[in-house]
């Protein structure tokens, strides 16, 4: 599932406190760790790389003034934090991570999915076939360091199962958030 982006992550993240895994209480609660997939990952149809989460911007450009359209998608993973495991329930959520892809310039009739992505968003064009379309995209990947904030809850069957003590999901009114992390330095 895409999501429109429409709000800062990386606010939202500001004004919720750090915790762990074996700390965290039922309500609202930032996490930070590493993204490990559930089974085999997506891959990007635009760079060829698995992910967890991931943000495009596409620009799509008949005549320069179509703007960028920006989406997150998320597939359910776990965020080990050394303390404990998470499941993490990632559909519908908002992802912020840096965009250190560009794929070429093409046509959108060359690339059919951003057009079916591009129109759930609302944005139609009648001529795909000069419809430029400029394309950019981060992920999330196996291993890589993430922040999460959403609800905890306690674990379910499935998370159990994949040794998650805790479940992180969206509401309604408050969706999962899904950030990359910097990996921390390594102590000398």
């Amino acid at each position: 599932m895409y999501m429109r982006l429409g709000f800062s992550v990386n606010r939202v993240f500001a004004r919720t406190p750090l915790s762990t895994v074996a700390t965290a209480e039922p309500g609202v609660c930032r996490l930070a760790g590493r993204a490990v997939a559930l089974g085999a990952a997506p891959v990007s149809e635009a760079s060829g790389r698995a992910y967890v989460a991931r943000r495009l911007a596409i620009v799509p450009s008949s005549d320069g003034s179509d703007g960028t359209h920006r989406f997150g998608q998320a597939v359910d993973f776990l965020v080990d934090d050394g303390s404990g495991i998470a499941l993490v329930k990632g559909a519908g959520g908002r992802v912020s991570v840096s965009q250190d892809y560009e794929a070429p310039v093409t046509t959108l009739d060359k690339v059919p999915w951003v057009d079916v992505l591009l129109r759930s968003g609302g944005y139609y064009n009648g001529s795909p076939t000069t419809c430029r379309i400029r394309l950019y995209e981060g992920v999330v990947e196996d291993g890589a360091q993430v922040g999460v904030r959403g609800q905890v809850e306690a674990p379910d069957d499935e998370a159990r199962a994949l040794g998650a003590s805790v479940v992180i999901r969206g509401t309604a009114s408050d969706p999962v958030m899904i950030r990359a992390e910097r990996r921390e330095p390594a102590a000398s």
